[in-house]
């Protein structure tokens, strides 16, 4: 919690301008998310995950990016990723790895009426190796509201000694922000997630739903998301088996 309000409040008294990359969603990227040519940002995130069955559990996933702007489509980032776990007492920190990040616009919700944005990653940690691709649209409803839809698969690769495993994760969210003023928006993000074992085993698709709050000043940018669990899709009721009761995620960035 400390580390949030020092966020926010270095954030406040940032000098006044308006950056046109800001994230105005917590999961949701959206489509003109590209810096211009020559162009860096360093972005902080911070997702707390709480509570499953059977234990008092939560964890904190931390990254560090650092992005920067090839051309005024391409824009590249390298991430660092540590995650925080306490459960059942026992608690750890651990380096999840590298990953690598690639965006280009092929239209501009500014200039088109549906923005296109396309998205790769790639991220190593030893044990495992991770690819992951987005397809990302955006439609502006005058200067005031952004529908941003992503439609995501992840592909992931565990290596054990009795075998490599493969898994499937079929993502899709929505987010709709309504913009108070030129610092200030609101809005509303929901996040399906599902899982496939070896690309067959279909385990399940959890819903949730919840709030976002973005602030934009000077050179940075800040965006709080709630994500509270609904339901598993498959299997009716929630999944506090493989995925937590509310996750909390803190984006901050800062152009430069």
């Amino acid at each position: 919690m400390k580390f949030i309000w020092i966020v926010l409040l270095a954030l406040v008294v940032l000098p006044q301008t308006v950056l046109a990359d800001s994230r105005h969603f917590g999961y949701s990227y959206e489509a003109d998310g590209v810096l211009e040519k020559g162009k860096w940002e360093f972005e902080q995130w911070l997702t707390f995950r709480g509570h499953r069955a059977g234990g008092n559990f939560y964890a904190f996933d931390l990254r560090e990016e650092i992005e920067t702007g090839l051309t005024d489509r391409l824009t590249t980032a390298v991430y660092l990723n540590f995650r925080e776990t306490r459960n059942a007492g026992a608690q750890s920190f651990k380096f999840r790895g590298l990953s690598s990040e690639w965006k280009y616009m092929v239209s501009s919700p500014n200039l088109h009426p549906i923005g296109l944005l396309l998205y790769g990653e790639l991220g190593y940690q030893g044990e495992e190796f991770e690819a992951e691709e987005k397809i990302i649209l955006q439609h502006n409803f005058g200067d005031k509201w952004i529908l941003a839809l992503n439609l995501i698969a992840e592909h992931e690769w565990e290596f054990e000694t009795s075998g490599t495993i493969t898994e499937l994760a079929l993502e899709q969210t929505l987010g709709l922000a309504y913009k108070l003023s030129p610092n200030w928006s609101v809005g509303i993000e929901g996040r399906v997630h599902s899982e496939f074992v070896e690309y067959e085993d279909y385990e399940h698709s959890v819903l949730f739903i919840g709030p976002n709050l973005h602030y934009e000043k000077g050179k940075g940018w800040g965006t709080l998301t709630v994500l509270p669990q609904i339901v598993d899709i498959k299997n009716g009721g929630r999944n506090l088996v493989e995925h937590e009761a509310i996750e909390v995620r803190l984006l901050a960035g800062v152009y430069f």
